[in-house]
């Protein structure tokens, strides 16, 4: 065990600050942050160092390692990454894959606030690898994370999904937008961030994900151009999956895009193609749950028989969401 190992193992230690991550913006958090800066400033110099190795870090342990990070000598922290990590963090879903908490000689953080801070304000410990470098390295943040961030396309393209990785990825967080009812008819609410692997998570616990991404980029792809966004589309075909069949999303997309054909009067299926072609030459279109709304209404109505004159989306109203299967015969 390290000698901070040792000397934070103790039974009465309290945080010196807290503040509720689920409340929290970034006036008050970087307010905290001004404020361990002061208290930083006025703490004895501790020498102590965290052996290279794999360490458990505790929240008492994060404030210690805290200590080491003066205010300018790391790039700016970001509330919203801070959050990000501590979920992962609550949910056992930050496994040990190496990535290390990097010092210099001399015992300045270089790589990991975000991290700690995480820890730190969560009050949920964490496994790590901690890594002290061997010599001073010149400017050395800038030979640190500096390529690309994985994203959700990334993982997903290493999951086996590469070539549809991306509307894959964009499917799943119209999914995730939806069943959290975050879509109004004039706006969405913003979700927490998943993680890359919160997006392997979802696509693998559900398999139409992939299939109606396929088939809507494949068989489809005339159906996707007319609703002239891929992934709104994708979405639609999941949802017709899930709640339906391959056989009721093959006749009603195969409709969609079908153009030139008589319909009659009162289609579900003509009234969405003509506020779609409205939509795609409108100076200020309508924004992409929108369209899906339009989608929504027109299946419903389709799968009802019902007759309708037009399609549109009111302001005060509710959402809609997909007639499941059981209604059919309502």
């Amino acid at each position: 065990m390290s000698d901070v190992e040792n000397i934070t193992a103790t039974t009465s230690w309290e945080p010196k600050f807290h503040l509720d991550l689920k409340i929290a913006n970034s006036a008050t958090f970087y307010a905290l942050v001004d404020q361990f800066e002061e208290w930083r400033k006025i703490q004895p110099e501790n020498e102590d160092k965290v052996a290279n190795g794999w360490h458990m870090i505790t929240p008492e342990m994060a404030e210690r390692l805290l200590l080491k990070n003066p205010a300018g000598s790391n790039r700016k922290t970001v509330l919203s990454n801070i959050v990000y990590y501590a979920e992962q963090m609550a949910a056992e879903d930050w496994p040990e894959t190496g990535q290390p908490l990097i010092f210099d000689v001399d015992g300045k953080l270089l790589d990991g606030q975000h991290r700690l801070w995480a820890c730190y304000l969560s009050g949920v410990p964490f496994a790590t690898y901690v890594v002290n470098q061997r010599k001073p390295i010149k400017s050395a943040f800038a030979y640190i994370d500096n390529v690309k961030a994985r994203t959700a396309k990334d993982a997903l393209a290493t999951a086996g999904l590469n070539g549809l990785s991306a509307l894959t990825a964009q499917t799943v967080t119209i999914a995730q937008l939806y069943e959290n009812k975050a879509y109004t008819a004039t706006k969405k609410h913003r979700l927490p961030r998943m993680s890359p692997k919160q997006f392997i998570d979802y696509v693998e616990a559900n398999p139409n994900i992939r299939r109606g991404a396929q088939l809507m980029a494949g068989e489809h792809a005339s159906a996707s151009a007319m609703i002239s966004h891929n992934d709104i589309a994708a979405f639609a075909a999941v949802k017709i999956l899930d709640l339906h069949d391959e056989f009721t999303l093959d006749e009603f997309m195969n409709d969609v895009g079908t153009e030139g054909e008589e319909f009659g009067a009162g289609s579900p299926i003509a009234a969405l193609q003509h506020v779609l072609k409205v939509n795609s030459v409108a100076k200020e279109p309508m924004q992409k749950h929108q369209v899906l709304a339009h989608v929504i209404k027109a299946f419903n109505a389709w799968m009802a028989g019902e007759q309708v004159k037009k399609i549109s989306l009111r302001v005060d109203e509710a959402f809609p969401r997909f007639m499941p299967k059981q209604a059919e015969a309502a």
